[in-house]
């Protein structure tokens, strides 16, 4: 086998573990959305728990966060679920840049888990905006989601 055609074998295999990786990482998070938020700017996450077949009614519930704050490359986030306040510092950093908030508990809990991961994900320091991707899982299929941009 010629070197070219070796190089050839490798490029192919390579882009298709690379799509396959890209395609397992999508099927992770049942809903995704990225928000561009300026200082004090409210994203909101419309969450609709569906009614299952114990006849239980739909509840809905909302998930809003800001940021207050960009100082040495952390970001103060401000959260507010069901009516319950939370503040986090997230960085940059791989360990350090993301916040998990459960949004629908379950009798199992590990296999019935629905929670959100806000993620922060870049700041422009000229414009002053953050971006934060906010995954979804929801493995039961239990809720509907709508994300809201805020008012300019």
């Amino acid at each position: 086998m010629s070197l070219l055609s070796k190089s050839k074998i490798l490029f192919v295999i390579s882009f298709l573990l690379v799509d396959l990786t890209f395609a397992k990482t999508q099927s992770l998070w049942n809903f995704q959305y990225s928000f561009n938020l300026k200082k004090d700017k409210i994203a909101k996450v419309y969450i609709k728990k569906t009614a299952n077949k114990n006849k239980q009614k739909n509840s809905s519930y909302l998930l809003k966060f800001r940021w207050t704050l960009y100082e040495n490359k952390n970001l103060i986030l401000l959260s507010n679920y069901m009516g319950y306040p939370y503040q986090y510092v997230l960085k940059k950093e791989s360990s350090l840049n993301s916040v998990k908030i459960k949004l629908l508990s379950s009798a199992n809990a590990y296999n019935g888990r629905t929670y959100a991961l806000i993620v922060f994900s870049d700041f422009n320091e000229k414009k002053q905006i953050a971006t934060l991707n906010v995954y979804i899982k929801d493995d039961k299929k239990r809720i509907s989601v709508k994300f809201e941009e805020p008012q300019k």
